[in-house]
């Protein structure tokens, strides 16, 4: 987990002493919140194992919350929750792919964590690197259903795995637009000494209605492309997270609020997350083989712009 005492922290704390005031009531609820942590890892100790589950499409939503999904995904039957095996993507990633083979799979993926994967772990990796959106800092949810499509048509006979970046900030939609006129937010055009959202929210720039409306619509960008693509892929499809996301609660009333979900800690909010079996009319005959090497590879400095760009690294 990155350092929040930079230089560049220090100036802001000096220009503005509310964040002193937040930045001590963080760490005085570190031991709180770290303890609660480790009670929830305990309990949620038997994970789900989605590889071994049984679909022949499997889209995951990144730091999708169960609350949200159930409220609006629009689908026919009811989202249950399971437990993710990480808090984080890297995490998931770890203990669900890692020292593992899928030649029976592709994987087609919008975040960066994917690159550090050995490239036999599936039968292909597609990191979509030409779709990536400098403007928006992500990779937009309608080319990781256009990559799908096309993986779907060139192997019909492979399970799919469809891993979206939303509705992991920065955020789609009318609100988050509008915040990044107000507020020069890093991750939308990288321009400048910008704030990552949570930021904004500390300094009092950003409200935290604000920003659990723009994850709110953000899912419903994703939500509306995953409805598209399911009418044009064929098999049995389920829809999950990696994890879930921390939108300004408290692990208890009196400690500081929690964001995102690179605090180093679990919560149940991180780690249950919802499972939506989607019905087909048919199913596909899965077959395995031989791995292909992914067409292009990223250099570490672009995978680490990328992480910053989705706010894990200054």
């Amino acid at each position: 987990m990155r350092s929040h005492f930079t230089i560049k922290n220090v100036r802001r704390a000096l220009n503005n002493p509310r964040l002193i005031r937040r930045e001590v009531h963080r760490l005085c609820s570190l031991p709180f919140n770290h303890g609660y942590g480790y009670y929830v890892d305990r309990k949620n100790a038997e994970s789900i194992d989605m590889m071994e589950e049984d679909w022949d499409n499997l889209l995951i939503l990144d730091a999708c919350r169960s609350d949200y999904f159930e409220d609006q995904h629009g689908f026919s039957g009811n989202s249950t929750r399971v437990v993710s095996p990480g808090k984080m993507s890297w995490e998931f990633m770890q203990q669900t792919f890692l020292d593992r083979q899928f030649h029976d799979t592709i994987y087609i993926t919008s975040n960066p964590f994917a690159t550090r994967l050995p490239d036999d772990t599936f039968f292909k990796t597609e990191y979509l690197i030409q779709e990536w959106d400098d403007e928006i800092g992500t990779i937009r949810p309608e080319d990781v259903a256009a990559a799908a499509m096309e993986a779907h048509q060139d192997y019909p006979k492979k399970r799919l795995i469809i891993h979206f970046m939303q509705p992991h900030r920065p955020y789609l939609g009318p609100i988050a637009e509008e915040l990044r006129e107000r507020v020069d937010l890093k991750g939308y055009r990288n321009q400048g000494e910008g704030l990552q959202i949570w930021g904004a929210v500390k300094e009092g720039e950003v409200a935290i209605q604000e920003v659990r409306g723009a994850y709110s619509e953000s899912l419903d960008i994703v939500l509306d492309v995953v409805k598209g693509l399911l009418k044009q892929i064929d098999g049995k499809s389920v829809i999950t997270a990696d994890h879930g996301e921390m939108l300004g609660e408290r692990v208890f009333p009196f400690t500081s609020r929690v964001w995102g979900h690179s605090e180093g800690f679990s919560t149940p909010t991180l780690r249950r997350v919802p499972w939506l079996e989607v019905p087909a009319e048919s199913r596909r005959d899965i077959k395995e083989s031989d791995s292909i090497k992914a067409s292009e590879d990223l250099n570490k400095e672009t995978v680490n712009e990328r992480l910053t760009a989705l706010g894990y690294a200054e």
